[in-house]
């Protein structure tokens, strides 16, 4: 009897003794991150005595999940409205607006068309066309600058993830050895774990299992593992194939490695991702199709007009080249393949990243890809079995406002892929061709003279001029007209008129007309003269009217005016203005940060719940702790005083013997 009680005693000792130290070292780690209120359990024996079952962790692997989750909704929307707020800043600034430097070009341009005959005027105009020129520059480096800044914590990031997964995948193994070795779990290797697998989700949207053993796997979202037992993966980052401006993420297995999903990431390095492909790639092309735009349309524009030296406009614009990128898998050596935009077509160029395949002896196939690498659904293709190159070997590509030239054909492998985007880089590549004001061509290349005998007061005037190419309209390339082209306007009635040539010849009649607009139209000569003309008033059989470059005054100004008129034409993509696009990109950069300020402030109040929910499943509270300690403290005396009566029993029989 007095042993059995002595043994139960013992055991009380042994059971409070434990539960004592165990609320000691709860109440020591009170402030230590990421620790979890740990709690010992004992069992009851048949012979009266307890034992001493495991010491564990107070945890709730849902609500840890969550913590998870909400840390790394909270560190994207955080990442990613830290970096976009600054863009929003740069781009909203009134001083960096591509706005104000486009209105004060063509405002020039307009001071230039109020006396076209001023060298100062001109010059003045072609000075802010530069500075124009050099703004799209400065607006190109600052989305670049940005991008680089987001490049270098990406990759900055990845080496601190990789870092976290290999001290995972370290006390996995240092928690099998210590839980061999003992029957007790290794509760503070746990903890340190788990505050890492949290850390880990400020990176990455991550999922936490246990394997039958019971250490800790971590898989990506989509199911891609970063820590395998003992083993971590390593996690990489390089340029996208099919759109190196974009970065793409790699898990390295040593003997292979394969790509990630870059959507929904989540987490810091998801933010800096999303960041790079929706703003600062984006933003880039969008400044590129801009630049690309103006160029082209001033280009055309300028063509159809007179300079200040009466000579045909040249281009006053030049874009830059377009750049390819082969793929790494690429057999073949394609040194003549060049890009670039289709004269006068560059409302049909888009953002997007266009892929060239080599797909037999004769056919290339041509992908266009989004900023995200979606698959658009059109695709184009060159024959080079019947289409025909132009003279310098480009082939046109219908409906994507850019040529190609593939040079010898037998330089490509079949499946040889090359990706390219002509609006990447073009705000940089953008650059003057003119030299002086006197390259704007602000009049007419055409004129007219009314016959002073003319029995009504009716005038013709330039309705528009399509075409000034010497091999393909009226014009020569010095500023006449070709003998056989339109040279005179003739009514032969108050409703009908001949056109002549230069030798009085009639080229074509028209009887019993309706109206007097686009006369040459009406006489199916407009499309090959390059110009059409109107009258206004009511003609009268005899009238004259005589066309050429040599009635045009000085003082012209009907093509600057058309050079002006731009500003407000749907140049982007045939929908959008130059400052509407750019408008809109300040606008959603703007709407962007506000969503994602919001985001940032909802998901840090979600985190703070869930950890506090956590903290009240798991952490430490000292007043449970001294309840604890104290109810401990009593057991343990009442367990000493058991075995002093043990003991006082044990004496006394030993005494009744005696």
């Amino acid at each position: 009897m007095g042993s059995n009680l002595y043994a139960i005693g013992l055991s009380g000792l042994q059971s409070s003794r434990a539960r004592i130290d165990t609320t000691g070292q709860n109440t020591s780690n009170v402030d230590t991150a990421g620790y979890s209120r740990q709690k010992t359990s004992t069992i009851a024996e048949a012979n009266g005595t307890v034992r001493i079952k495991d010491t564990a962790r107070i945890v709730d692997k849902f609500v840890n999940e969550q913590v998870r989750n909400d840390v790394s909704a909270h560190a994207y929307y955080d990442t990613y409205h830290s970096i976009m707020s600054t863009s929003d800043q740069l781009l909203g600034e009134k001083s960096v607006s591509l706005n104000a430097y486009l209105s004060k070009t063509f405002k020039a341009i307009q001071d230039a068309n109020n006396d076209p005959t001023s060298s100062s005027l001109r010059d003045i105009a072609f000075s802010n066309i530069k500075d124009l020129v050099q703004h799209y520059h400065t607006l190109s480096h600052l989305v670049g600058e940005q991008k680089t800044i987001a490049d270098k914590r990406l990759s900055t990031s990845v080496a601190e993830l990789n870092n976290i997964t290999g001290q995972i995948a370290q006390l996995n193994g240092d928690i099998l050895k210590e839980e061999t070795r003992s029957t007790s779990p290794a509760n503070e290797l746990r903890d340190r774990q788990e505050e890492l697998a949290k850390k880990l989700s400020g990176y990455l949207h991550i999922k936490v299992d246990y394997s039958k053993t019971g250490v800790m796997t971590v898989h990506l979202a989509n199911g891609q593992p970063l820590v395998m037992d003992k083993t971590p993966t390593k996690l990489k980052v390089e340029e996208d194939p099919k759109n190196p401006q974009n970065k793409k993420l790699y898990i390295d297995f040593g003997k292979y490695q394969v790509g990630v999903n870059n959507e929904n990431l989540g987490g810091s390095i998801g933010a800096l991702v999303d960041y790079s492909a929706d703003f600062a790639v984006k933003s880039d092309r969008l400044l590129g199709q801009s630049a690309i735009s103006i160029a082209d349309k001033m280009n055309q524009q300028n063509k159809l007009g007179l300079d200040g030296d009466g000579n045909f406009g040249q281009d006053l614009f030049r874009i830059g080249r377009i750049s390819f990128h082969a793929g790494q898998h690429n057999i073949g050596n394609a040194s003549d393949l060049a890009v670039r935009v289709t004269s006068g077509k560059s409302a049909e160029i888009t953002t997007d990243t266009y892929e060239l395949s080599k797909t037999d002896n004769n056919r290339f196939l041509i992908k266009a890809y989004d900023e995200h690498g979606h698959l658009r659904k059109h695709v184009s293709e060159i024959n080079t079995s019947t289409m025909k190159p132009d003279d310098k070997g480009y082939y046109q590509v219908p409906g994507l406002g850019f040529d190609i030239r593939l040079g010898d054909i037998s330089k490509y492998s079949i499946n040889d892929v090359y990706n390219f985007s002509p609006t990447e880089g073009a705000a940089t590549g953008l650059s003057l061709q003119a030299n002086s004001g006197e390259d704007l061509a602000l009049r007419a290349p055409i004129g007219v003279q009314t016959n002073p005998n003319n029995m009504s007061d009716a005038k013709l005037t330039l309705t528009s001029v399509t075409n000034t190419h010497p091999d393909r309209s009226a014009f020569k390339s010095s500023d006449e007209l070709y003998q056989n082209a339109p040279h005179s306007i003739v009514f032969t009635g108050d409703h009908s008129f001949e056109v002549r040539d230069g030798r009085g010849n009639a080229l074509a009649k028209v009887d019993g007309m309706t109206n007097f607009k686009d006369l040459l139209t009406q006489a199916g000569l407009a499309k090959e003269a390059g110009f059409d003309l109107s009258l206004k008033g009511s003609p009268k059989a005899g009238d004259e009217f005589d066309l050429g470059p040599q009635f045009t005054g000085a003082a012209d100004d009907y093509n600057g005016l058309k050079l002006v008129s731009l500003q407000d034409k749907p140049l982007i993509g045939g929908k959008t203005s130059l400052s509407e696009s750019f408008a809109d990109l300040v606008a959603s950069v703007g709407s962007k940060t506000a969503s994602l300020e919001t985001n940032k402030d909802s998901s840090d109040v979600v985190m703070n719940q869930s950890i506090a929910r956590r903290d009240s499943v798991s952490g430490v509270s000292l007043d449970e702790e001294a309840v604890n300690l104290l109810k401990y403290q009593q057991a343990y005396s009442a367990s000493a005083q058991v075995i002093t009566a043990a003991r006082s029993t044990f004496d006394t029989l030993l005494a009744a013997m005696r």
